[in-house]
């Protein structure tokens, strides 16, 4: 995945896996059971299932490699063909989530939105 600067995902779970990161550009702020964690390029994450996390983009945007719980890559497939189309409404994106294995938990600044 390639990030825009200061940007990232809403709060949101796994049940079905985990979900790791790998860092191959930028840097990236990750927040996980109350604790924050700055990774750079080269180093990595893994989220446990069902762990509350979310992440922020450094400054400068970045790359990261997602490994990714069973299912989830249709979450990203549907979401980015229906964005080539137009705008997605948040509630309709969340419900595409939740039928792929990724349950919201907020829905504040999910990539910007507010």
């Amino acid at each position: 995945m390639k990030h825009s600067p200061a940007v990232g995902p809403a709060l949101h779970i796994h049940p079905r896996g985990p979900e790791s990161f790998v860092i191959l550009e930028g840097r990236y702020i990750f927040f996980c059971d109350g604790i924050e964690t700055t990774l750079q390029s080269g180093e990595s994450i893994c989220i446990p299932p069902n762990r509350p996390h979310r992440y922020v983009v450094g400054n400068e945007g970045g790359r990261l490699l997602v490994i990714a719980p069973p299912t989830l890559e249709n979450y990203f497939w549907e979401v980015a063909q229906l964005l080539s189309k137009g705008k997605l409404p948040l509630a309709d994106e969340f419900k595409i989530a939740a039928s792929y294995g990724q349950d919201f938990l907020d829905s504040s600044s999910h990539w910007g939105h507010q």
